[in-house]
């Protein structure tokens, strides 16, 4: 009896190690997540369960690959087959955690790791590029590094740049021809072709560039202009119609149409409409609605309205990049090497490495749990990341492409918060209670000047100018914490100093209605000029590039000339309303987009261009977007 129970257990016993081996054989030929869940639930305590628990792991980490999960299985297991196959996964992601930092150290870290691995060579690459701060303008450099290194991240920027400035020196024109088509229903159409005609001869006289008016444009093609501007306006009675939400009232509708073009070239350099809507009533039979009550000021000669003489003195339209667009609103952007951070006013923010600005490539994000607190601000410094607005800051902490929030300060402790620097190991932060110091490691808050600062901004080294809406000052940590400042520049509440944009020596400081470039470099802030904004238009940001002043606003990117005194420059852009600089790029957004513009051409000299290079540029400008 005893010996038929133990042949009938072993027998079992065969059968079930049988179904296991099958079962298990099943799971590996499948190597899922499901299928070794099944196996592990049907099959326990079986042979293969330790290791089906261990490959089920690792399924997960290849699923969702994180460098902290991978770095936890390598730890608990020590199987040499197992860790192999991991092993690529831990190189993908240390290179984009090299990435997600994007600094040179980064680099040499993975490469320490992975001298030779299949991603050593583009890591290599990055690092040689990041070493040599992208080098800047260097035309002989940038070519050779995009010939030695093909595979970097950054070698389709460089040869774009190359590109780019033997295009500048190509496509150069000094004379252009304006052609003025006002419908000839217009009412006062003939002061119209005056004022338009008038208006483009001063913008491109302010800027060097000679103007010739055609009467049509095939005339003004014919000519020896390097480029021609047209001006196209009509009027019509518009019908009543849903806009934005609200129904408007019939009307009399203005719509002028500016483009610029280079005479043989592909695309336009620029291309904008603008829209001007009266009531019915205003209409007149003989004055055309532009000069009618109130829109002299409005359409004409406000810094707020819309018309204005786009000038450029090559094919600046292959210096933009692409834009990325956006489901929701942008509210701030900073920069470090080549990371772009994107905020949104609800906390959240995406980390984009813009080597190759035409492929955008998110490489961290972070996802703040929803409440009421709105953020306008943001600042990253190293692996930190700031962010901040009306309810307080908060400081979250990148680990490659992983984020989690570390500090806060709350609006209760710290009031609102305008703007915020990382200054000697600790941050600084301009808010409506003053000047503060954070604690580095303690929730602590020393307040260094004691009245509300409304803008801020770190210059070179560690010197910090700041504004309280009616002077400039700048002052280092010590010198703050010693109850004094370096130097003073007195701008005055007419002026009403806002925010300031810094970058080396100068910085930017932008009022209620016109900007000031200043330097800040020595013990009293020296005024390099007033850029006023009938000239430039709005201005709702600004960055510098070696001795080049960059505009952003409605007009789009402006370029100011070497003393920032005249605008001699500029680029059709999407995103129009924060600008910052990053080695030879700025970063721009708008409401819902991010786009990176090339200001190589802008800041280095074009190299001498042969006969048969301007030959081939003069049946059409390459675009060096594909």
């Amino acid at each position: 009896m005893d010996g038929r129970f133990a042949a009938l257990a072993v027998a079992l016993c065969a059968t079930l190690l049988g179904c296991a081996s099958g079962a298990w054989r099943h799971a590996r030929s499948e190597d899922s997540i499901s299928a070794y869940h099944a196996f592990l639930e049907d099959y326990p305590d079986s042979r293969f369960g330790d290791e089906a628990r261990a490959r089920l792991e690792l399924a997960r980490i290849k699923k969702r690959p994180t460098r902290a999960g991978a770095e936890a299985f390598r730890a608990k297991y020590h199987d040499p087959d197992l860790l192999a196959e991991l092993d690529p996964f831990i190189e993908e992601l240390l290179f984009r955690h090299a990435r997600a930092i994007g600094t040179a150290e980064s680099y040499r870290e993975f490469l320490a790791r992975y001298p030779s691995g299949p991603l050593s060579t583009r890591a290599a690459g990055n690092l040689a590029y990041l070493e040599h701060d992208g080098f800047g303008g260097d035309l002989e450099a940038l070519a050779k590094f995009a010939e030695e290194h093909p595979t970097s991240d950054y070698a389709s920027e460089a040869k774009r740049s190359v590109s780019e400035l033997r295009l500048r020196g190509a496509t150069a024109f000094d004379r252009v021809g304006v052609v003025v088509d006002v419908n000839v229903a217009t009412p006062g159409a003939d002061r119209l072709r005056r004022v338009f005609r008038d208006r483009a001869v001063a913008a491109y006289a302010t800027a060097g560039i000679q103007v010739e008016t055609f009467a049509d444009a095939e005339s003004a093609r014919e000519s020896d202009v390097g480029a021609v501007l047209t001006i196209r306006h009509e009027e019509r009675e518009a019908s009543a119609e849903l806009e934005k939400g609200t129904m408007t009232e019939p009307a009399i509708v203005a719509r002028t149409q500016v483009d610029l073009e280079r005479v043989g070239g592909g695309r336009a350099i620029w291309s904008d409409s603008f829209d001007y809507r009266v009531p019915l009533s205003a209409r007149r039979d003989d004055v055309s609605i532009l000069f009618g009550p109130g829109s002299h000021s409005s359409y004409w000669s406000d810094p707020d309205g819309e018309f204005f003489v786009p000038v450029a003195r090559w094919s600046t339209e292959a210096s933009a990049r692409r834009a990325l667009g956006f489901s929701k609103p942008v509210s701030a952007v900073d920069v470090s090497g080549t990371r772009a951070i994107v905020l949104f006013g609800d906390g959240d923010f995406e980390v984009y490495d813009f080597g190759d600005p035409e492929r955008l490539e998110m490489v961290a994000d972070y996802r703040r749990d929803r409440d009421l607190a709105r953020f306008g601000g943001v600042r990253i410094e190293g692996s930190q990341v700031a962010i901040f607005g009306t309810d307080g800051i908060e400081l979250v902490l990148l680990d490659g492409e992983q984020a989690h929030r570390a500090r806060v300060w709350g609006r209760e402790e710290v009031g609102t918060v305008n703007d915020a620097e990382f200054v000697d190991g600790a941050w600084l932060i301009a808010t409506s209670r003053g000047l503060l110091r954070l604690g580095r490691e303690t929730e602590s808050v020393q307040t260094l000047v004691p009245r509300p600062i409304v803008g801020m901004a770190r210059a070179s080294g560690s010197r910090l100018a700041f504004t309280d809406g009616v002077s400039l000052f700048v002052a280092s940590l010590a010198s703050l914490q010693s109850g004094s400042v370096d130097g003073e520049l007195r701008l005055g509440r007419g002026f009403a100093p806002q925010r300031i944009c810094a970058h080396g020596r100068t910085a930017v400081v932008i009022g209620a209605r016109d900007a000031a470039w200043v330097d800040v470099e020595s013990a009293t802030p020296r005024l390099i000029s007033r850029i006023n904004a009938k000239d430039s238009g709005k201005i709702l940001g600004a960055s510098t590039i070696g001795d080049r002043l960059f505009l952003i606003g409605p007009r789009g990117l402006q370029v100011a000339d070497a003393r920032g005194e005249r605008i001699v420059d500029s680029v059709d852009v999407e995103a129009r309303r924060r600008v910052e600089a990053a080695g030879r790029h700025l970063v721009i957004v708008g409401d819902k987009s991010l786009q990176i513009v090339d200001a190589t051409p802008f800041v280095a000299p074009p190299p001498a261009v042969t006969d048969g290079e301007a030959r081939s540029y003069g049946a059409a400008a390459p675009n060096f977007t594909q």
